[in-house]
């Protein structure tokens, strides 16, 4: 009887102390992905509206950052050059909206609606995707799509 309770306890024992463990990690992972999103929230608010794209590079993009869209350059400070021309001297009014936000692990993806001039009806819809490595950004793809001030059919 002793031993059959002792087998029990034991068995319980290492049934909770898994599940604990895998609740954890779960809570770890939720958490990790919920301080990415914040960043990369951050990080598309301080370029994009606020129009400081160095201190949002600065302060959000890892040291090794690849850029994979056919938009910008590849290299970090080429990329800050002509970020800070497009949103400072050519579309100093732009705004961006964030529709959503999806995301998994260290990758975020951000469909957002970027306007040049905030009185016109036009403008750009994006989807970003971000990885992440140590709650910075490394890594940046994108598809975007001008979007017509008056769509067909309308």
């Amino acid at each position: 009887m002793f031993t059959r309770r002792l087998l029990a306890a034991f068995m319980v024992a290492v049934a909770v102390s898994t599940s604990g463990c895998a609740t954890s990690r779960l809570l770890i992972d939720a958490e990790v992905t919920r301080t990415n999103t914040h960043t990369v929230l951050a990080f598309e608010q301080t370029v994009f509206n606020k129009h400081h794209v160095k201190e949002g590079f600065d302060r959000y993009v890892g040291p090794n950052f690849k850029q994979h869209s056919g938009m910008l350059p590849d290299d970090r400070e080429a990329a800050i050059r002509l970020l800070s021309h497009l949103l400072i001297s050519e579309y100093p009014a732009s705004r961006l909206v964030v529709e959503r936000t999806v995301a998994q692990g260290d990758l975020v993806a951000v469909q957002v609606f970027w306007s040049q001039n905030p009185e016109e009806k036009r403008g750009v819809a994006r989807i970003d995707i971000f990885r992440l490595e140590n709650g910075r950004i490394v890594e940046h793809w994108d598809v975007a799509q001008e979007l017509p001030e008056q769509p067909p059919g309308d």
